[in-house]
């Protein structure tokens, strides 16, 4: 292999996303020890992304396989990464990429999802087996990947997500006060699973609280008439989407993730870094990112009683906010920078392609 190994870091996807924008600290984060592309089948996500680094070169591909196979022969990568963001994406990309005899391919699982449609559960599995390495963004979502498609124990690795540190002071550390009302961020597409809805409910137990809803997507309608008819509309902030998401909430005092799953939360990442108090729902891999709530109160899924009672403890305590808030930043220097995940896959990459090629035809049998 003369020179700098050539990665190619690829999405399907044709908006940004959680996984796009770790995604995109990846790519910015990377050392140069590696000759890195980035590709898609959206130009301008591409685009986004090959801006995170300069020099980068990004390549847009069509959509079927055969396009994918033209990709992959002009460019020879020494290895493929494909960023999902379910389990079953990209398998245009997967399988040319797996049928070729140069690259080694890497899958990286944003969220551990599975399918009841038997073909579909069937084509995932069986390309995950044929992967030289499979990643997830946190221990939970790494097992449920195991169980859901029977890859076997061990053979999905964990590489945290990571964030840049804030351009700014902590947003919530040493802030004080004119105001009387407390603010309330949360950051997310505007989709059930996020939870949006039991953070409006909460508020029916919490005068004096204000909640801002940083995003957009299809339930944008129902959380507005869900707000109107519990009578808080006038309390909830709908934002949409914004590229300035650390400016939108440089006045919020707490942040809080419903979710009804998460497989980490690159946004709650973001507000922990930030120094903000954070309360979350204890689902996927958000107990291991607040240390089991130590740096965050974890409350049960799809409880807004319990979500306004945590709320509630810390917007009548500004020092437990304070104290909250410095040991979610010190959290998040300690495991959650971008250095570090830069180096996890940097490490990954090197085993990878110093590894025997894995069987493609006859992979190996899972382990128990």
């Amino acid at each position: 292999m003369a020179g700098r190994p050539r990665v190619l870091l690829y999405t399907s996807v044709g908006a940004v996303g959680g996984a796009e924008v770790a995604l995109a600290h990846l790519v910015g984060a990377l050392g140069d020890a590696y000759d890195v592309h980035v590709a898609g089948t959206h130009e301008p996500v591409v685009r986004w992304l090959a801006g995170h680094r300069p020099g980068v070169p990004g390549h847009v591909t069509g959509g079927g396989i055969l396009a994918h196979a033209r990709l992959l022969r002009r460019l020879r990568p020494d290895l493929v990464q494909a960023n999902l963001e379910v389990p079953w994406a990209s398998p245009a990309m997967l399988c040319a990429a797996l049928a070729r005899r140069r690259p080694r391919v890497v899958a990286v699982q944003h969220m551990a999802a599975r399918t009841v449609e038997l073909p579909l559960l069937l084509r995932t599995r069986a390309l995950a087996l044929r992967l030289d390495g499979n990643v997830a963004v946190s221990a939970d979502g790494a097992k449920r990947i195991e169980d859901f498609y029977a890859l076997g124990r061990g053979s999905v690795h964990v590489i945290h997500n990571g964030v840049p540190p804030p351009p700014s002071p902590p947003a919530a550390i040493a802030r004080v006060r004119a105001r009387r009302e407390v603010v309330v961020g949360c950051v997310g597409r505007l989709d059930p699973v996020k939870g949006q809805d039991v953070l409006i409910d909460a508020l029916t137990r919490l005068p004096g609280v204000r909640a801002r809803l940083i995003g957009s997507g299809a339930q944008e309608a129902a959380l507005r008439a869900r707000a109107e008819r519990l009578g808080v509309a006038d309390r909830v902030d709908l934002t949409g989407w914004s590229d300035d998401v650390a400016g939108l909430l440089g006045d919020v005092d707490i942040y809080c993730q419903p979710s009804r799953y998460e497989a980490l939360g690159l946004a709650l990442i973001e507000a922990m870094g930030a120094g903000l108090p954070c309360v979350a729902s204890a689902t996927g891999g958000v107990p291991e990112l607040l240390d089991g709530g130590r740096c965050g109160r974890l409350v049960p899924t799809a409880d807004p009683d319990a979500l306004a009672a945590a709320i509630g403890h810390l917007a009548a305590d500004p020092d437990a906010r304070e104290r909250l808030g410095r040991r979610a930043r010190e959290r998040t220097r300690a495991a959650f920078t971008t250095e570090r995940m830069a180096a996890g896959y940097e490490s990954l990459w090197a085993r990878t392609l110093a590894a025997p090629r894995t069987g493609r035809l006859r992979p190996q049998p899972p382990r128990p």
